[in-house]
């Protein structure tokens, strides 16, 4: 991650001023860029993305109000305050430009305390700002993942020693299983988890429109900033990578191998410095055997792979969160906190959740919001669950096995009959071997040959 100074852009016609205003900044540890008209501080904006700019008002051709104007409807001030400066300054002056949007507004002869000062505040708000802005979205995504299963605990292992590396990381998982939350807790445990933590969801975008938002663009000369840009210094995290063409699927390994890309329409090379996190709900070694993804991208991104194990594989999370995705509901809702009947409890546990974490959530959600009562009973939940979407599909669909040959379904089905068994008896191979009628050498045999870990059930 980038630990460098603040970076200041000067802009003004006169070159006395600007040399200056260098030499004052300059001294006081700052780096600095200079320009002397608006097209030559639109160019060095775009360039190098400064910290604060100091802005003279009178310049011949096109003024700074202008140019304030143009960097506020184009939305690149978010963070970096801009203090004008005037050797023939009016309240009006003043007034348009806070208005606009300027931090302060400072007369010349300039005055190097106050000049200081107003950078140094300018600096310290910009920061604070940031920091607020990061702070509530740390409390909007705020969520714990719970372990107290023995599946959830590797996972949990992963993350604290993925976390303090600077390793690109391929998560993948079913869908629902929360594989966004895990990607923000490497973020997290990271040395880039003051910075920004920055998403590019490729299900909720279209094809044609997601190499600009990852990469920016620069287009009749105007400068559009991608998530790279967005995420300097921290992680990216691209949701459903598949989803990429072969043609960004190029721009974005050259961008990685080379450490550097370019926006879209444009000339100049820009530093990468991210961390990319990726994940998948699909099956990226077929993608690559299909030719649909890039091996070479692949095997780039695949550098740290987690699986994130399923609902199902972590029954003893259940309880845990339940309890939790409750008392989100009623704090968000203003609900009382209903009673719930132990049979209903158990109901929940013992479902199979093909939606995962994310089904969960939505029916805690319904359970709470649509029942009037005081009391959530074994027919609320039966009830809960009827209604959910993803379980009316799983019903009226026929299993993937059904489409293979003999062999292949009998093994599937082993596999699926077994892994379900397994998660009723909370991994105890005994009562296993009990339960489904075979002698336990055998069955053990039975697991490993099907590749099943009854750890991950416990």
């Amino acid at each position: 991650m980038s630990d460098t100074k603040p970076h200041i852009l000067v802009v003004d016609d006169e070159p006395d001023i600007r040399q200056i205003l260098q030499d004052i900044l300059q001294d006081e540890g700052y780096l600095v860029s200079v320009a002397e008209n608006a097209d030559q501080a639109r160019s060095q904006f775009r360039d190098i993305q400064p910290n604060l700019v100091l802005l003279d008002i009178w310049m011949p051709k096109e003024d700074g109000i202008s140019v304030l104007k143009y960097w506020v409807e184009n939305k690149l001030l978010a963070s970096t305050p801009v203090i004008m400066i005037s050797g023939h300054g009016t309240v009006e002056n003043a007034v348009e430009a806070v208005k606009l949007g300027a931090y302060d507004f400072l007369e010349k002869p300039l005055s190097t305390g106050k000049l200081l000062l107003s950078v140094e505040r300018g600096l310290e708000n910009a920061s604070l700002r940031e920091e607020n802005r990061r702070l509530k979205s740390r409390l909007h995504y705020e969520s714990p993942i719970i372990s107290n299963s023995d599946a959830s605990r590797e996972l949990m292992r992963h993350v604290q020693l993925l976390g303090p590396t600077d390793s690109w990381v391929f998560i993948t998982g079913e869908s629902g299983v929360g594989k966004r939350l895990v990607a923000r807790k490497v973020h997290e445990n990271s040395p880039r988890a003051d910075a920004e933590f920055v998403e590019l969801n490729l299900a909720a975008m279209p094809s044609d429109r997601v190499a600009q938002a990852l990469f920016g663009s620069e287009i009749d000369g105007k400068v559009v900033l991608g998530r790279f840009e967005e995420a300097k210094g921290g992680t990216l995290f691209i949701n459903e990578v598949l989803g990429l063409t072969m043609e960004t699927q190029n721009k974005l390994l050259s961008a990685l191998q080379e450490r550097q890309f370019m926006r879209l329409g444009g000339s100049d090379y820009i530093e990468l410095d991210v961390r990319v996190i990726v994940t998948t709900s699909g099956n990226p070694q077929n993608a690559v055997n299909d030719g649909t993804f890039s091996e070479d991208l692949y095997y780039r991104l695949n550098v740290i792979p987690i699986q994130v194990p399923s609902l199902r594989q972590r029954r003893k999370d259940l309880p845990e969160l339940i309890d939790l995705f409750i008392e989100d509901v009623i704090v968000k809702n203003q609900l009382s906190k209903p009673e719930i009947d132990k049979a209903a409890v158990r109901a929940l546990v013992d479902y199979d959740w093909p939606g995962n974490v994310r089904q969960l959530q939505n029916v805690i959600q319904r359970l709470l919001i649509l029942n009037t009562e005081t009391k959530i009973t074994l027919g609320d939940v039966a009830d809960a669950l009827g209604g959910d979407t993803g379980m009316q599909k799983q019903s009226q669909s026929l299993p993937d096995y059904f489409e293979g040959d003999m062999r292949k379904a009998k093994e599937a089905f082993e596999k699926a009959y077994l892994n379900y068994h397994l998660g009723t008896v909370d991994g105890n191979v005994s009562a296993l071997a009990k339960k489904v009628g075979l002698e336990r050498t055998h069955l053990y045999r039975k697991l490993k040959s099907l590749d099943i870990s009854a750890r991950d059930a416990k």
